[in-house]
């Protein structure tokens, strides 16, 4: 359930008719367009074939991801020491992880997303916007999920909005990824918290529904 959520929240969210072209809302507003029409067109093709759930998630959702601002934060204090290498693989093993997170969800939750999005309704307010940072929380109530109130956090960096964290119920995306990697960071530093991330020993999703039960 979490993950059909946070799947929900990175593309159903509707931004009110006054939204200026600049604003969080908008670009959430133009990504949410553009994705529900892949998903629509692909529908059946998500279902049977990896590389085409992965192909949207990459395309259609990741660069929505401020995930370079994401890995520092999930790295914690080890992100002072650790070389630009190192930093740079972290990242792309996150987002990868991530990606992977999103395309589970998109081929579980496909066709319940396109009902959604015919027939559920997302009530929106924003709780700041000045830049660098903004919170959104929205309210989405439908077919299919639970009366939920999800909580986007955006920063605005290289002249753009991103996601920066996603919570749900109290529970936040990026924070249980944090926690998940403090043991191997504690054993083995940096490698070892890139290790976790690329060899898929970390089992995210089970932390996540670990913190939701909570």
């Amino acid at each position: 359930m979490l993950l059909m959520l946070s799947l929900l929240s990175g593309l159903l969210i509707n931004p009110p008719a006054s939204a200026t072209s600049d604003s969080p809302e908008a670009v959430v507003d133009r990504v949410v367009s553009d994705t529900l029409t892949v998903i629509r067109e692909n529908i059946d093709g998500i279902k049977n074939d990896d590389a085409i759930a992965q192909e949207i998630v990459n395309t259609q959702i990741l660069p929505w991801f401020d995930t370079q601002l994401m890995a520092r934060f999930a790295m914690g204090r080890l992100a002072r020491q650790a070389s630009e290498d190192e930093i740079t693989r972290f990242t792309r093993a996150l987002e990868q992880r991530i990606g992977n997170l999103y395309v589970d969800a998109l081929k579980e939750f496909a066709t319940e997303t396109v009902d959604f999005s015919e027939n559920g309704e997302v009530q929106l307010r924003t709780v700041s916007e000045e830049s660098p940072r903004a919170v959104i929380s929205a309210r989405v109530i439908g077919p299919n999920v639970e009366d939920t109130t999800l909580r986007l956090q955006l920063y605005y960096r290289d002249d753009r909005w991103r996601v920066f964290d996603v919570e749900t119920s109290g529970v936040s995306l990026l924070i249980v990824f944090r926690d998940a990697l403090q043991p191997a960071g504690r054993d083995g530093g940096i490698p070892a918290m890139i290790a976790a991330l690329e060899e898929g020993d970390l089992n995210i999703e089970e932390a996540l529904e670990a913190e939701m039960d909570q």
